[in-house]
């Protein structure tokens, strides 16, 4: 689900907007509308700018955050001061929730990287709710280690991938499902923080990109990229492994 830029306004009217979003999340997939309810009559909406902190690592938690648009940097900051990405998130997921977990504190940092549309709900309603039905703290489970496992699965991928490939996965994780055709799309956010977010320098990001162009004729200006063969793109990627990841029509 992709709000339109007034989607604060149309949630906070719109009582089906704040449902739909809340029914589109792992967490609360086949709960009955009555439960969700719960949650919807307790959701506030929030839009906020680029750089905003959501929340800050290891502070106590109050809100839990559906993303209804935009995306969020979820990182880890060391005591040197180096800051670590965990994860980047957008329309669909929920961050702060895990923090129910952690005797009510954030298990990480929050930082919006671009705009986002955000549902923010008491953290007090997820844990009655999940005391009361076995279903939803199922849910979360079920969530939590979905998570995990592209997490630790990308972290196996990178480990075998060159630093082109890398980037070429990344532009793979945002062109449309059909790997068939040419896609055009924009960065959500800023080529230093994908070369962070890829465990790059800016040096070796800009290298690697330019073979990327050398590799598969992709063409990038500015944050626009346009790519002719997304097939292309899926074999330099993958190798032998790319027919995983092509549709069963091919």
């Amino acid at each position: 689900m992709n709000p339109p830029k007034n989607a604060a306004k149309q949630i906070s009217q719109n009582p089906d907007y704040s449902l739909g979003s809340l029914k589109g999340s792992l967490l609360f997939a086949n709960l009955p509308d009555e439960e969700i309810a719960h949650f919807q009559n307790a959701a506030r909406p929030h839009t906020y700018k680029k750089d905003k902190i959501l929340y800050l690592q290891a502070e106590p938690a109050v809100n839990f955050y559906m993303i209804c648009s935009g995306w969020i940097k979820l990182f880890h900051t060391l005591p040197e001061g180096e800051e670590v990405i965990v994860d980047m998130l957008t329309t669909g997921h929920i961050v702060g929730e895990s923090a129910i977990f952690d005797h009510g504190c954030y298990t990480s940092s929050a930082q919006v990287v671009s705009a986002v549309h955000l549902l923010s709900i008491p953290l007090k309603v997820l844990k009655e709710r999940i005391n009361l039905g076995t279903k939803l703290a199922f849910n979360m489970l079920t969530s939590m280690s979905q998570h995990h496992r592209r997490h630790y699965g990308a972290i196996a991928l990178n480990a075998l991938q060159n630093a082109p490939q890398r980037i070429g996965c990344f532009f793979l994780s945002l062109c449309p499902e059909d790997k068939t055709k040419a896609a055009v799309f924009h960065l959500p956010y800023d080529k230093a923080l994908v070369a962070k977010t890829l465990g790059m320098n800016n040096a070796t990001f800009s290298r690697a990109l330019n073979i990327l162009r050398q590799k598969t004729d992709i063409r990038i200006e500015g944050d626009r990229v346009e790519i002719d063969q997304v097939l292309r793109l899926v074999k330099f990627v993958y190798g032998d492994l790319s027919v995983k990841y092509l549709p069963a029509t091919m």
